[in-house]
């Protein structure tokens, strides 16, 4: 994706992260919107997924798909499988905090 140049995708891009993730970012944060970039993976199925990341076993009573899709964890967009990586997203915010502090 051509998220840093190209206007038309990166709204195309906050709208599916707020539609299919629940994640909010402004028109003008270009730093969230590179760092939900890095959150995301892609997988051609579940099984894909599960094997990739360890998810059904590192957390078997939190891995059906239903869980991870009402959960907002895994969204099936276009045949695949969108995986949005919360823990990296959080430690993205946090530190994209401490980087501001230190500019002030």
């Amino acid at each position: 994706m051509d998220i840093k140049n190209n206007t038309l995708t990166r709204h195309t891009f906050r709208e599916l992260l707020l539609q299919e993730f629940g994640i909010a970012i402004g028109e003008k944060e270009s730093d969230k919107i590179e760092l939900a970039e890095s959150c995301i993976e892609i997988y051609n199925s579940m099984e894909a997924f599960y094997e990739k990341t360890g998810w059904d076993k590192d957390n078997p009573e939190q891995s059906s798909p239903e869980y991870l899709k009402q959960n907002h964890i895994c969204r099936n967009i276009q045949g695949r499988i969108w995986y949005f990586s919360r823990i990296r997203w959080e430690e993205g915010l946090k530190r994209l905090l401490a980087e501001k502090e230190t500019k002030n």
